[in-house]
């Protein structure tokens, strides 16, 4: 099985309200299929001009995002909550556009939100309303995807097999799981396993190395979660997302503390290398 093979955008780019567009070029130089890019500051970012310039470079887009406090599906305010459901569909609408089979990302909660009380409560609130966001998304032919983060980012659910109950009671098909291996390095007893569990209902995959460099570096066990993602049957893409910056907004507010690369794009190169050999 080969799988095709990205890189989140904002590995070359210093802010959140950069052009994500400008550096799309970086990316076909350096061998990847497609580009991951993100409506976390917006959706208005000009989806027309982004699409020519992809089909320019030969990229596929794929799409994620973001929630802000003012748009929590898992507010008790209910107006809060429609505010959040109406954003993920304008990111739905922009990724349909855009070709993106997936809307990928935090897309359930803020990220790094840590309410007080009851959070099984704010777990329904957010299912309830992704199921009404899965509504538009099945017409569009789009899946939400749920990215799993470490307990230090988000209290939703840290594991796979969390992730895959919390989308039984959002009741839909078109939302599935989204694996990223530098999260589940610190959350999973059994990363291979973590994979064969959600066989069937992953949508999106994204790779970096335990420290959150390039997958060429750390001490991940590709061949094991290579072949799991075989034996889950998992076709779709896998895409390198790390923010290596350190004196960037987009390193610190991932808490990149040292340059995770002292070379961006021969480590970019080398990751899209890395990824086909050993990942996809």
């Amino acid at each position: 099985m080969t799988r095709p093979v990205g890189i989140e955008i904002f590995y070359w780019l210093d802010s959140w309200y950069d052009d994500q567009a400008s550096v799309f070029a970086k990316a076909a130089e350096a061998g990847y299929d497609g580009v991951e890019m993100s409506f976390v500051a917006g959706v208005d970012v000009g989806v027309e001009r982004i699409a020519r310039t992809a089909e320019s470079l030969g990229l596929s887009v794929l799409c994620s995002t973001g929630l802000t406090p003012e748009m929590d599906i898992s507010s008790p305010d209910a107006g809060v909550r429609a505010a959040g459901v109406e954003h993920l569909r304008r990111c739905l609408d922009q990724a349909a556009r855009l070709g993106s089979p997936i809307l990928g990302g935090v897309t359930y909660a803020p990220w790094m939100g840590f309410p007080e009380g009851d959070l099984d409560v704010r777990r329904k609130r957010s299912a309830a309303s992704l199921h009404e966001a899965a509504e538009h998304a099945a017409a569009l032919g789009v899946t939400i995807c749920l990215e799993v983060l470490n307990r230090f980012e988000s209290f939703m659910f840290n594991t796979v097999a969390e992730c895959l109950d919390f989308i039984d009671s959002v009741d839909h098909p078109s939302v599935e799981v989204e694996l990223d291996t530098f999260h589940m390095n610190m959350e999973e007893d059994d990363l291979a396993g973590a994979v064969r569990l959600a066989a069937g209902r992953i949508g999106h995959v994204q790779a970096a190395a335990n420290n959150r460099r390039a997958p060429q570096y750390g001490h991940i066990d590709w061949a094991s979660f290579k072949t799991a993602l075989d034996e889950a049957g998992y076709g779709g893409w896998v895409v390198f997302e790390t923010f290596p910056n350190s004196g960037a907004e987009t390193g610190r507010a991932t808490y990149a503390w040292r340059d995770l690369s002292d070379d961006l794009d021969r480590d970019a190169a080398d990751a899209a290398r890395f990824i086909r050999e050993n990942i996809a």
